[in-house]
């Protein structure tokens, strides 16, 4: 090859490379709402990196806890007074349309592995399993212990029609008594469970 011809490919093949690596999101975490794709939807985790799918709603804050390049846990903070009742208004994941479609009409076991914080702890949190419009499993509370551990609870999942769908979100909130609280989540586990007796 010729250097007339050489020297200019090389430096189209470099202006690609760097392009390609300085392009925005190259390495961002694919950070959306929860989804079953690729599953059987009997079983979904978040935790790792998928952990970065929780929002922090309401006057709430997200700490990342990392491991090297890799997210471990999270550590949630909110202030007394300053979250609402509704789901969405709280720290939570957001569910997408395939797995509404698979839960609904089911009971699902939810299942978070949480544990003190190391600053400001929070004795006890809440759980809720929201359906939007359709209805809610209410706030399920828990008290924490310093070690990581498993609590769960179990909610049917309300039936819907053909293509009609819901919002639905899990939301995890400390339970705060005065100024602010903290605790820290592994990982969170769904589980569809059986058809559930009303649908």
């Amino acid at each position: 090859m010729s250097d007339i011809v050489f020297y200019p490919v090389a430096l189209i093949a470099a202006l690609a490379i760097i392009a390609a690596a300085a392009l925005p999101g190259r390495d961002r975490l694919q950070c959306g709402s929860v989804s079953g794709a690729g599953t059987d939807y009997r079983t979904i985790i978040v935790s790792g990196d998928d952990l970065c799918r929780m929002v922090a709603a309401g006057q709430s804050d997200i700490e990342r806890v990392m491991e090297g390049d890799e997210i471990t846990a999270l550590v949630i903070t909110a202030a007394a007074g300053q979250l609402g009742d509704r789901a969405e208004r709280n720290p939570h994941f957001r569910l997408a349309a395939d797995l509404e479609n698979a839960f609904a009409g089911f009971r699902v076991r939810v299942t978070v592995e949480a544990r003190h914080a190391d600053v400001r702890s929070a004795s006890s949190f809440e759980v809720n399993y929201s359906a939007g419009n359709e209805g809610n499993s209410g706030w399920q509370q828990f008290n924490l212990r310093p070690e990581f551990r498993d609590y769960s609870f179990e909610w049917d999942v309300p039936s819907r029609g053909g293509n009609e769908h819901a919002v639905d979100y899990v939301a995890i909130r400390p339970i705060i008594p005065d100024r602010t609280r903290s605790f820290e989540i592994r990982s969170i586990r769904l589980e569809r469970l059986r058809r559930s007796e009303s649908s």
